[in-house]
């Protein structure tokens, strides 16, 4: 997939995402950020921020910045943030592969539901690393196939394989083939949403 038929599937669905799939996504969204327990002197980075839906679980105090490639679903978080009066939330157009913060910059770095929208997910990853403190957590929602799953779920994801491109995601996502490159430190791994398709990964970046 290349950036711009991401770019293309989002704004395509960005009029009617919240409706439809927000609302699968939500459960995903409140239990990661539950999980991310931040403070008052957090600063965390969203990647993937989307329509902003995921800023109304952090807390107020919390510093949030989120960034993503599709000006179209930012253009509803925008709205969001003005709505909500939400204090210490902002949002940027960037793409996660190219990150222009510093090194070292924030305490918690998430990636929700973008790994496998993402056009290179080595790149992401490195670049979630960087910009995270040493010692700092990573936290991942995303969907990964396991060599458990049952062989029907295989079969329907590889079939999906060939619309990847319209889709806007990859329906089928070894997480063994992932950590490979990824080399995540992975302190907690968990099942959400419906069907318990997704998973929360939480890990220390130890550089």
């Amino acid at each position: 997939m290349d950036e711009n038929s991401i770019i293309k599937s989002y704004k395509r669905v960005s009029g009617f995402y919240d409706a439809t799939f927000g609302q699968v996504f939500r459960p995903g969204q409140k239990a990661i950020i539950k999980k991310m327990d931040c403070n008052s002197t957090d600063s965390v980075l969203e990647i993937g921020i989307g329509t902003g839906s995921s800023l109304q679980y952090y807390p107020e105090e919390t510093k949030v910045v989120g960034i993503d490639i599709s000006p179209d679903m930012l253009d509803v978080a925008k709205k969001r943030i003005i709505e909500d009066q939400a204090q210490n939330k902002h949002i940027l157009l960037m793409n996660g592969e190219e990150l222009t913060f510093a090194d070292n910059t924030f305490d918690k770095v998430v990636g929700m539901y973008v790994v496998s929208v993402t056009q290179d997910p080595k790149k992401l990853i490195e670049e979630m690393k960087r910009v995270c403190k040493n010692d700092g957590d990573i936290y991942i929602v995303n969907h990964f196939s396991n060599e458990s799953d049952n062989g029907l779920v295989k079969i329907f994801e590889k079939g999906l394989m060939p619309l990847s491109k319209l889709l806007g995601w990859k329906p089928y996502f070894p997480f063994a083939e992932f950590n490979k490159y990824a080399n995540l430190n992975v302190q907690e791994m968990s099942k959400v949403n419906i069907f318990d398709y997704w998973n929360i990964i939480h890990a220390t970046n130890n550089k």
